[in-house]
């Protein structure tokens, strides 16, 4: 809003991502300089997108996830791959426990597979 010659706005947002948190942190950092980096990283945003200089531009912000597809199957395969080591070690190697470990291993299997829900 514009009152007096000064532009006021207030901006909220959530912790939950870790681009989130070091923006938010950022912020905090600047104290009463908020207006400056904000002036600056917008000023250089329309830069590189000059149609927004447009006032009929549609702007249309796309959110990412922090981790993709590839990062979430690495981290699941890290953790299935420390467990399985911990279960080798402890000497668990009968047939019954080789058993529980295929179908441990088919369920993360499925598991990878239905990742695509939760993206």
């Amino acid at each position: 809003m514009k009152k007096d010659g000064k532009y006021r706005f207030s901006l909220q947002f959530n912790s939950d991502t870790e681009e989130q948190l070091q923006a938010g942190e950022l912020l905090e950092r600047m104290g009463n300089k908020k207006s400056h980096l904000v002036i600056a990283a917008l000023n250089e945003y329309i830069e590189f997108h000059p149609e927004l200089k447009n006032q009929n531009c549609k702007v249309e912000i796309k959110l990412t996830s922090a981790y993709d597809q590839a990062k979430i199957e690495q981290m699941i395969q890290n953790v299935v791959e420390q467990r399985l080591a911990g279960m080798q070690i402890s000497g668990i190697q009968d047939n019954s426990k080789n058993d529980q470990q295929e179908a441990l291993e088919e369920d993360i299997a499925k598991m990878l597979d239905n990742l695509d829900m939760f993206q």
